[in-house]
């Protein structure tokens, strides 16, 4: 299944169950958020709606969001998953159904529309937290009880993981994670979700959006109870496409492929060269759609992010002996991918290789200097 099926068959499931679809948001807030520069979510668009602030245009949508988060930057590369640019399928409700039909929808598009085999999908809950005044989420553990879930495939899990919430303030609550267990070829028999191994994959988070969290870490109940879930695009694409990192699917593959061809290396010989072209196929996504977004490269803030990917990206390609200049063959490779789903890629083609040009000429004078 490629990825653009995935994404259609996944919107299209939720449009059949009364959920309006919506394009992806700019990476850029459009209203003032102190708790982010970017979008990090699939529900940071929407949250005015969780909030009870405005008025959603349907009290259900769907959406696949472009999203960005550096808190695994120095992870990217290493693993076969950790990335900065990602996009997020999520089905969203204000107000209208909760914990019974998200988990429903979560477990029948899961096992008919995807065809998981249902004895290989395992599931976490929130424990509680004693410092948030929370028990159990029995509420939860019943419903997946009730769906056929066993009770050694349920599992407890803490605050750090099974809490979810947009920030230091805003709007949270216990969530269910979803993950599918791929066989002891990826792992040992003891590992569980929640280890950070690779054999349990997280593929889907449910968000029971339920409160809002204040500076002085109480807790008061919003104004009706939401629905947030997010399911990884790059993700769910590495399970269907069976491959053993989000690299090596279709939506990374081109890039990858486009670095052995100038590198004369092969992508999986050596460890830095396998690195150095992960790190280069994510950081140009990422560049691309930032500078397609309205950021460019500063010393401060969003263009900060932007300059810290580039240079990242730019020092990996010396790793693989590419001769200069190189990023912007990348950055055309990102937009003919791209762009059929995201045309305004194509509308700033010439903004974006000028950004790219300009950066790679600079740091290159700084890092020759350097040398």
């Amino acid at each position: 299944m490629r990825s653009e099926e995935i994404r259609e068959t996944f919107l299209r499931y939720f449009e059949e169950r009364d959920h309006v679809r919506r394009p992806s948001a700019s990476l850029v807030p459009s209203v003032h958020d102190p708790s982010v520069l970017l979008t990090t979510a699939g529900m940071q668009p929407l949250k005015p709606y969780f909030l009870g602030e405005e008025e959603p245009p349907s009290p259900r949508l769907t959406t696949c969001q472009r999203c960005f988060r550096t808190t695994d930057i120095e992870e990217v590369g290493n693993t076969a998953r950790h990335l900065t640019f990602f996009e997020m399928l999520g089905n969203f409700s204000f107000g209208d159904y909760f914990k019974h039909d998200a988990i429903r929808f979560g477990w029948e598009l899961s096992t008919e529309g995807f065809g998981f085999d249902p004895d290989q999908i395992w599931v976490t809950v929130f424990e509680g937290d004693d410092e948030l005044g929370l028990g159990p989420d029995t509420e939860a553990i019943e419903i997946w009880r009730e769906i056929g879930v066993p009770e050694e495939r349920i599992v407890r899990l803490p605050r750090a993981e099974n809490w979810w919430q947009a920030g230091p303030t805003g709007p949270a609550g216990p969530c269910s994670e979803m993950y599918l267990d791929r066989g002891e070829r990826f792992g040992r028999s003891e590992d569980l979700p929640g280890d950070d191994t690779e054999r349990f994959l997280e593929y889907w988070n449910h968000v029971f959006m339920t409160y809002e969290l204040h500076e002085d870490g109480s807790l008061t109940d919003l104004p009706s109870r939401n629905i947030d879930t997010g399911l990884g695009l790059e993700r769910m694409a590495a399970i269907k496409q069976d491959v053993p990192s989000v690299y090596e699917t279709d939506l990374f593959r081109p890039l990858v492929e486009l670095a052995e061809e100038l590198s004369g290396r092969s992508y999986g010989d050596d460890g830095k060269g396998t690195r150095a072209m992960r790190i280069i196929a994510d950081h140009t996504r990422g560049t691309a759609n930032l500078i397609a977004d309205g950021v460019v490269p500063s010393n401060e803030d969003r263009g900060y992010i932007l300059r810290r990917i580039m240079r990242r990206a730019i020092q990996q390609g010396r790793v693989l002996g590419l001769e200069p200049p190189y990023l912007g063959r990348f950055a055309e490779r990102v937009i003919e991918d791209m762009g059929g789903v995201y045309p305004h890629l194509v509308e700033h083609r010439d903004t974006i290789l000028r950004w790219v040009s300009d950066e790679e000429e600079s740091f290159g004078r700084t890092l020759a200097r350097g040398t």
